[in-house]
C-alpha cells in the first residue's frame, strides 16, 4: 500500500482521483461476475402418434399445431409378423404425414413397430429373427428415419432373453449406420409383475439409446375405476427402473387419455382421449374433479339411469410427471399419444419442461 501512495504522487490530485475511482469500481466490477450455476440438459420430449379414428382423436391436426413442442415423433405405422416380414400397422402409413416431417427435419422421426400378437417365433426363432432385423434396417435406411422404436407388450416371460437379443442383434445393424434404436417397456410394480417380466431392464438399458417407461395403466378396462397413472405409483416404477437403466437413457411416458367405467356388475370401461373426456363431462354437465393423492383428473355422470365414472390425465397431471423426471434426471419425457390432449395439456408440458 505505501508504494500505491509513491505511485499516486507521480501525477497531478485529480489523475490520481481518476486512477482511484477507476481501480476500485473495476475490483467491485470483477467480484459483481459471478459464474453461473450448472444448467441441466432441458428434457427431450417425444410424442408418439396414431391416426385416430375421429374428431377427438385425430392426430395430424395436432401434429401440424404442436410439432415445435416436440424433438422426436414415433408414429405407429408398422408390425412385425411372425414370419419376420414387416408391414404397414393396422392404423395405417400416412404419406401426408412423411412429407409434413421431411419439411421439418428438426423433428426426428423414430417409428413405433409393434408385434403381432403371434409373433414370438420372429423372436426365437434365429434365421426368422436375422430376417426380421434386414427388413427393420433397410426400411430405416431407405426411408432415413433417425431410427424406430420397438414396442412388444404382453410378451410371455419366456420371451425375455429372445427379446434381449433381438434388440442387441438390432442395435448393432443399427448404430453401424449410425441410426438409433429405441424401446419401450412395461413398468414391474404393483400388479404389472407379470406382463413387465419379459423385460431385462439391464440389458436393454446397456444396448438402446433409450428406454421408455409406459408408466400407465394403473387403472384399466380389466380393473375398477381409478387413475391411470398414479404419482406414487409411477414415482415407484420410475425408481424401480433406475436401478438397472441409467437416467440418461430413460424416458416416462406420460398418457393423455383415460377410462369411462360403467359402475355396475360387469360392465366395461371405455378407453377416452383427454379431449372426449372433457366433452362428455360438458354434455352431461358434470363438475370435474381433482384427487390429490393420485394427482388426476375425475368426474362422475348418469346417462340412461347408469352411474359413470371417469379417470383422465389432464394438463395439471403432465406438469406432475414432467416434474418427476426432471427431479430423477431422465433423458426426457413422452406422450401417449398426439391426438388425444387438448391445448391446455400442450402449455402445461412447455411451461413445466422449460420450468
Amino acid at each position: 500500500m505505501n508504494n500505491f501512495k509513491v505511485y499516486l504522487k507521480k501525477y497531478p490530485s485529480w489523475v490520481a482521483a481518476l486512477i482511484i475511482v477507476f481501480l476500485i469500481t473495476g475490483i467491485s466490477g470483477c467480484k459483481a461476475v459471478e459464474k453461473k450455476p450448472f444448467s441441466a440438459k432441458k428434457l427431450e420430449v417425444m410424442s408418439f402418434y396414431e391416426k385416430g379414428w375421429n374428431k377427438f382423436t385425430y392426430g395430424y391436426p395436432a401434429l401440424r399445431k404442436h410439432y415445435r413442442d416436440i424433438n422426436i415423433l414415433m408414429p405407429f405405422w408398422y408390425t412385425l409378423r411372425p414370419d419376420g416380414n414387416l408391414v404397414t400397422s393396422a392404423v395405417g402409413f400416412e404419406p401426408d404425414v412423411l412429407t409434413f416431417m421431411r419439411k421439418h427435419p428438426e423433428v426426428k422421426l423414430m417409428p413405433l413397430i409393434n408385434k403381432d400378437p403371434a409373433n414370438q417365433n420372429a423372436l426365437a426363432d434365429s434365421k426368422t429373427r436375422e430376417f426380421a432385423i434386414n427388413n427393420i434396417v433397410k426400411t430405416v435406411m431407405d426411408k432415413n428415419y433417425y431410427g424406430v422404436n420397438i414396442d412388444f407388450e404382453l410378451l410371455p416371460k419366456e420371451n425375455r432373453d429372445d427379446l434381449t437379443v433381438f434388440v442387441r442383434d438390432l442395435a448393432q445393424r443399427l448404430h453401424a449406420q449410425n441410426k438409433k434404436i429405441s424401446v419401450s417397456v412395461m413398468p414391474k410394480l404393483d400388479g404389472l409383475e407379470e406382463i413387465g417380466a419379459a423385460y431385462d431392464y439391464g440389458a436393454l438399458g446397456q444396448l438402446a439409446d433409450n428406454v421408455t417407461i409406459m408408466t400407465y395403466d394403473k387403472h384399466a378396462v380389466s380393473t375398477g375405476p381409478g387413475s391411470v397413472a398414479p404419482y406414487e405409483w409411477v414415482e415407484k416404477n420410475i425408481k424401480e427402473a433406475l436401478k438397472y437403466i441409467p437416467a440418461h437413457k430413460l424416458t416416462v411416458c406420460i398418457g393423455a387419455y383415460g377410462y369411462d367405467w360403467p359402475i355396475r356388475k360387469n360392465g366395461e370401461a371405455k378407453y377416452i382421449g383427454m379431449k372426449e373426456a372433457q366433452q362428455i363431462a360438458q354434455e352431461h354437465k358434470a363438475t370435474i374433479k381433482w384427487d390429490d393423492e393420485s394427482q388426476s383428473a375425475f368426474f362422475n355422470y348418469w346417462v340412461n339411469g347408469s352411474q359413470h365414472q371417469v379417470w383422465f390425465e389432464n394438463g395439471f397431471s403432465v406438469t406432475r410427471k414432467v416434474r418427476l423426471a426432471k427431479k430423477y434426471g431422465l433423458k426426457g419425457v413422452a406422450v401417449w399419444r398426439m391426438g388425444f390432449e387438448d391445448e391446455t395439456y400442450w402449455k402445461k408440458l412447455r411451461e413445466a419442461v422449460n420450468e
